[in-house]
């Protein structure tokens, strides 16, 4: 929840990386780590890790967590599979969020979101690499 409004965080709208440009970001990240399984042997690091959405929200500040919550759930909503390169480059890749802030990613880092969102929600182990682009 914002410290001012006390209402919950919600994605507003998606938007270009254009129009995010001057607002202040919530929230963003480079990454490339979900899915990657190290200790497992050569050849079938990926896929093998079975992160999910603990494993990635357990990473971020208590700030930034209502914001990925909100992205996780519009993202669940409309059904939205967008890859790195989308959210860097298509008309509405950017999570604009109910207290004018936004969401900005890497390619990496928003592989990684995408990837714990749906390996969450269909069960499925997911890397950033299928989100990358």
């Amino acid at each position: 929840m914002s410290a001012a409004s006390r209402e919950p965080i919600t994605v507003v709208e998606w938007i270009s990386d254009a129009a995010a440009f001057g607002k202040e970001e919530a929230v963003d990240g480079f990454g490339g780590w979900f899915g990657y399984d190290e200790n497992a042997p050569e050849g079938k690091k990926w896929h093998t890790a079975r992160h999910r959405w603990k494993d990635y929200i357990a990473i971020w500040t208590p700030q930034e967590r209502p914001y990925l919550e909100a992205i996780r759930a519009s993202v669940i909503a409309s059904g939205l599979r967008l890859t790195g390169y989308q959210h860097q480059n298509d008309a509405a890749g950017v999570p604009l969020f109910s207290d004018g802030k936004v969401g900005l990613f890497s390619f990496r880092g928003w592989g990684d979101l995408m990837a714990a969102i749906w390996s969450e929600v269909e069960d499925r182990n997911y890397s950033y690499m299928d989100f990358y682009m």
